[in-house]
């Protein structure tokens, strides 16, 4: 967990709180997307993150992908904003809640090789078939929504 997300839990314990945030789909040559094991409840998830203090989206993004599973992003796209309160609000197994303001990326350009840098939140990372899909949370599987719109409306899908 980070430092700005610690210190906001210190003042308020579990209590929901609106946290902006990215996550990305990753894609490589062979179709596949980068996925992470969560540490915290061994579910599929994508690489994703909470916006620190002094730190614009696209930092976030670019530094959440490295800690997470080791990748260099070159080239990121925004192609949604997940919002909706229904789908954004997640209940941790720590008992923490927390209603994401998403923005979500596509990339497919990258360098390096997975490693896990953030062994605190993350067991491993690896490219897999577009089937594990189904296994991702509901706020997650959402971001293929928001690519699917982006690539046939050329336009960021809202939710």
């Amino acid at each position: 967990m980070q430092n700005y997300i610690k210190s906001l839990r210190q003042l308020i314990g579990h209590r929901k709180f609106i946290h902006p945030g990215a996550r990305i789909i990753i894609e490589n040559e062979q179709g596949q997307i980068l996925m992470i094991r969560r540490k915290d409840n061994g579910n599929w998830g994508l690489p994703a993150g909470g916006l620190e203090e002094n730190e614009t989206i696209r930092e976030c993004i670019i530094r959440e992908v490295k800690e997470e599973t080791g990748i260099d992003i070159l080239a990121v796209q925004v192609i949604g904003i997940g919002s909706n309160p229904v789908v954004e609000t997640v209940k941790y197994p720590n008992q923490d809640v927390v209603q994401y303001f998403n923005i979500e990326f596509y990339s497919n350009q990258f360098n390096g090789e997975i490693a896990v840098l953030d062994e605190e939140e993350v067991l491993s990372a690896e490219f897999v078939d577009k089937e594990k899909v189904k296994l991702l949370p509901r706020n997650e599987q959402h971001t293929f929504k928001s690519l699917a719109y982006f690539k046939e409306h050329g336009q960021i899908y809202f939710s």
